[in-house]
């Protein structure tokens, strides 16, 4: 009896959604009136994403470049090369890191590339055995941007200890083959996820301009928000304690090893996330982005546009993030209040692109962060 009348209620509950988004959708459609969510679907693909994706394979292409450079003649000189164009195309990831979707879902772009922290006793044993296959679930976190950030930086190493290990170390010809073998998994993911989206993704992209799931749009919105809690959780909550009960990790810190490197990639990735809602190009050019989208929805948040409310959040947040200070490692400990202060915004940020624009739009999260926020 009680679990047909849960059954019951639930079944009522869904119609009266369904009937209640149905209906909203139709009343959003006679709002918007001219607006074109193809066009804005183009700007998306032929403005944003795909010159991103590009600008990520030459950033990575650079460094792969002059780590063979490194390997040629291994001196400090070409280690120090090499580690400022692996920075540069791990900044450039934070670029792409929110499109996992399509092409890039299908390549695991996000988890290959950026699962952090990564597992050193994993890459040890890789390198000893020199037997491995990167392929499997269980290097997931012994391969990509990490494993090179501990392998190219180490810890409390000098830089002519770390030549050493490439160059005379009894598993330096391992060792430099294990880079090489990561950034050509990652040159080809890419190259992959580039083709797809050139070829037919794109005009699929496009077309789809729905809202249910699955959509163009529907995928936009959820990565939006995936990336922003990866932000809130990965790159700033974890590390800070937030969720150790006060218990600081600072070894969680992405790009840990480079050390003064976490907060740039933090703030970058949440400046790639403002351009994705407003739609912004690669050469800094807005175009039709979800804002207009809000805009023509007429979306209202207290006494002003929910538009307004959201790129002013993204203005307070990426503000706050700004005063946190590297190496994140240290800060953790040193300066809480920073720390603390942009995790607050972040957290109001992700509250309107979350919950208030999903709604409006008629956008149903599917991804689950596990923290409820």
């Amino acid at each position: 009896m009680k679990k047909s009348f849960i059954y019951y209620v639930l079944l009522m509950g869904t119609i009266s959604l369904c009937f209640h988004c149905k209906k909203k959708e139709t009343d959003g459609d006679e709002e918007i009136g001219t607006f074109d969510k193809s066009a804005m679907l183009s700007n998306y693909a032929n403005q944003v994403i795909t010159p991103n994706f590009v600008r990520s394979k030459q950033a990575l292409d650079s460094f792969a470049l002059a780590y063979t450079d490194f390997l040629q003649t291994k001196n400090t000189v070409n280690l120090i090369t090499a580690r400022q164009r692996f920075i540069r195309a791990y900044s450039a990831f934070q670029y792409i890191s929110s499109f996992e979707f399509g092409p890039s879902e299908n390549e695991f772009i996000r988890a290959s590339f950026n699962t952090y922290p990564c597992d050193t006793s994993q890459i040890k044993a890789n390198i000893s055995t020199g037997n491995y296959d990167l392929n499997l679930v269980a290097n997931l976190d012994a391969k990509g941007f990490p494993a090179i950030d501990y392998l190219l930086f180490g810890k409390s190493q000098s830089d002519a200890t770390i030549v050493s290990l490439f160059d005379s170390n009894a598993q330096a010809t391992n060792r430099s083959a294990y880079i090489s073998n990561c950034l050509n998994e990652m040159q080809t993911k890419l190259n992959t996820v580039i083709n797809s989206w050139n070829n037919s993704y794109k005009g699929t992209f496009v077309a789809s301009t729905g809202s249910e799931i699955g959509s163009s749009l529907g995928m936009i919105v959820n990565q939006l928000n995936y990336e922003l809690d990866a932000l809130k959780n990965a790159k700033i909550g974890i590390p800070a304690g937030k969720k150790s009960m006060g218990v600081v990790l600072p070894e969680k810190c992405e790009a840990y090893y480079a050390q003064n490197y976490s907060v740039q990639l933090a703030k970058q990735c949440l400046q790639n996330l403002e351009n994705v809602y407003l739609g912004r190009s690669i050469t800094g050019s807005d175009g039709l982005g979800l804002d207009d989208y809000l805009d023509a929805l007429k979306a209202q948040h207290t006494s002003g546009t929910l538009n307004n409310a959201i790129k002013n959040q993204f203005s307070i947040a990426k503000s706050k993030l700004g005063l946190i200070q590297e190496p994140l490692s240290n800060t953790v400990s040193t300066d809480v209040q920073a720390i603390d202060a942009a995790y607050v915004e972040i957290v109001k940020l992700l509250v309107l692109l979350k919950t208030d624009a999903p709604s409006v739009m008629g956008i149903i999260i599917t991804y689950q962060d596990g923290d409820g926020d």
